[in-house]
């Protein structure tokens, strides 16, 4: 409240007040009543006054309170103190939702382009327990359905509020407008949990998925580059890739939105040149590509089509420090060893001259910053960079089915990039640039895969596993990898079990052996006790042996002496005794 009217009132009470003190000197009484009036007055608009004010404050906070929820729902802003706003990270500007909105719009109608009949309005109720599910199309009148057809659901629900392509479905049964369906490939834990989300029933029911061979060949006109050789044309998207993000943030819709202009980035800079020579040329000039030329042989006839400009500086994708457009996956040699933390928290420790086969492409720069002594090559896939070139000199290449093709000096065509370095190399070419082409993109390739199509009568040259196929490749692995764990910890239940029956045992001995040492020790002392008893009784034995021989003597000795005695005093008629002098 300003400060004037405050001050107005303060004079105004102390003239009452100055009044009403000196009244009674003989002022007049209307003076004195004057005076009260005036003090009463000056009082009753203080009260006023702060009545107002309070009435002010209130205003105040109320206002100040939807100033800063406009704040936070226009700018994302949140009070910092006083006065004072900040950014909140968990909050989005309306600026921001409106360019996400626009975003996604661009996206849609980028991709909304897909053909065959699809219903917008449908009920779904999932197969659960080996039953098959239903799928409910309203105002279906004389289907052209019949069972054997294939149904592709997705959820009504936006992307970017976590809808989802929820799989593949058979027809089974007819009714009607109500179609029993099973899933093709079995669902697992997440699909049943995807399943199982509450949708109302509501799903969009497309026939076909969509195939965009179209747009593999669709280019979007770029501006030529500047007299001053400067570039207009857009810097390829930025490296990182959804493949390496965690698997929560799979469903992140912001992650899906880079991802998908990422692919937008991609369709639009189709044939477009990204290195090299750049001139524009006129398209009428140069004969146009021929569809029959043999992929095999490396080569396709010359298109002659003009590079818009030069969008990098290195010709070679494989030379490129960062991911080149496409690519995804690296491949890491570590020289030294290192411990790698994945996206998921998890943690490998790699030792030197140890091969990492696949590496998320955006983690090499992350590996270089961690410190991490590697060599790393880009694994890019065959196809995706194709070189236009100029023949140095007259040459002929063979080709593995059909004519040698004949270039002669000064020709034009183009080859893939490795086949166009080669020739290179050989000196017999020389690359003007190189042109990224996107893949194409076929949802029943992903899911059924190739190998039972064919071109023009034969097989493809490579067989292609879909989604399906791969999944119950997979899913063979895991069971036979289960069933290899069940076995493993069944033998080591039994292991552990005949462990600690040998440690028992090991026991028991150790006690026998204790005991043994002592009947060891009483055996030795009985032993030596026993031979000290052998070596006396062998003593005595001597003694006696000669004791014996002894007394044998003397027994010998008075046997004959007795014999002798005998004789003389009776001799026998056939011993006439000896005279006693003969004797002697």
């Amino acid at each position: 409240m300003p400060l004037v009217p405050l001050i107005i009132l303060a004079l105004v009470f102390l003239v009452g007040a100055v009044a009403l003190a000196i009244g009674h000197k003989g002022w007049h009484w209307a003076t004195v009543t004057a005076a009260w009036l005036v003090l009463l007055t000056s009082i009753g608009a203080f009260f006023l006054v702060g009545m107002v004010g309070k009435r002010e404050q209130e205003w105040r906070q109320l206002v100040g309170a939807y100033q800063g929820s406009i704040a936070r729902e226009r700018d994302a802003l949140v009070p910092q103190g006083g006065r004072a706003l900040r950014p909140d990270a968990s909050l989005k500007s309306l600026a921001t939702l409106e360019d996400e909105r626009d975003r996604w719009t661009r996206v849609r109608d980028r991709i909304n382009t897909w053909r065959g009949r699809h219903w917008d309005d449908a009920l779904f109720v999932p197969p659960a327990d080996g039953r098959p599910g239903s799928v409910t199309i309203n105002g279906l009148e004389n289907s052209t359905i019949h069972p054997g057809a294939e149904f592709y659901l997705f959820d009504a629900t936006p992307i970017e509020q976590g809808g989802r392509f929820l799989g593949a479905f058979r027809v089974e049964t007819v009714d009607k407008n109500v179609f029993a369906v099973s899933a093709i490939s079995a669902p697992d834990a997440a699909d049943q949990k995807a399943l199982a989300q509450p949708r109302d029933g509501k799903v969009i029911v497309y026939e076909d998925l969509p195939v965009d061979r179209s747009f593999a060949f669709y280019r979007t006109p770029v501006p030529a580059a500047p007299a001053d050789g400067a570039t207009d044309a857009p810097a390829p998207p930025p490296a990182a890739t959804d493949d390496a993000v965690p698997p929560a943030a799979k469903s992140d819709p912001e992650a899906m939105l880079r991802h998908l202009e990422r692919k937008l980035e991609e369709l639009r800079l189709h044939e477009t040149a990204l290195g090299g020579a750049a001139a524009p040329a006129d398209p009428a000039a140069d004969p146009a590509a021929d569809p029959a030329a043999d992929p095999a042989a490396g080569t396709v006839a010359a298109d002659g089509g003009p590079a818009p400009g030069v969008t990098a500086t290195v010709p070679d994708p494989a030379l490129s420090e960062t991911p080149p457009l496409g690519v995804r996956w690296a491949r890491v040699v570590f020289a030294k060893p290192f411990d790698y933390t994945w996206p998921d928290g998890s943690m490998t420790s790699f030792a030197a001259g140890e091969v990492l086969p696949a590496l998320p492409a955006d983690q090499v720069a992350l590996l270089r910053e961690r410190g991490a002594d590697f060599t790393s090559t880009w694994s890019i896939p065959p196809g995706l960079y194709w070189a236009k070139v100029a023949f140095r000199q007259a040459h002929t290449l063979p080709r593995a089915q059909g004519e040698a093709l004949e270039f002669a000096e000064g020709a034009k065509a183009t080859f893939d990039l490795e086949s166009a370095k080669a020739l290179a190399a050989e000196g017999v070419v020389t690359i003007e640039s190189v042109v990224f082409r996107r893949p194409l993109s076929d949802g029943n390739v992903a899911l059924r895969g190739a190998g039972v199509q064919n071109t023009a009568g034969r097989p493809l040259a490579i067989d292609v596993n879909g989604l399906v196929v791969i999944r119950r490749i997979l899913e063979e692995e895991k069971r036979a990898i289960d069933s290899s764990i069940a076995q493993l910890r069944n033998a080591k239940e039994s292991t552990e079990s005949e462990i600690a029956l040998r440690k028992e045992e090991a026991g028991e001995l150790e006690d026998d052996l204790g005991h043994w040492a002592t009947d060891v020790a009483e055996s030795q002392r009985t032993a030596d006790a026993f031979a000290a008893r052998v070596t006396a009784a062998r003593r005595e034995l001597a003694g006696l042996e000669t004791a014996i021989v002894a007394l044998g003597r003397e027994f010998t000795a008075g046997t004959a002496a007795l014999v002798e005695a005998i004789d003389q005093a009776a001799p026998p008629p056939s011993n006439p005794p000896l005279p006693a002098a003969a004797a002697r």
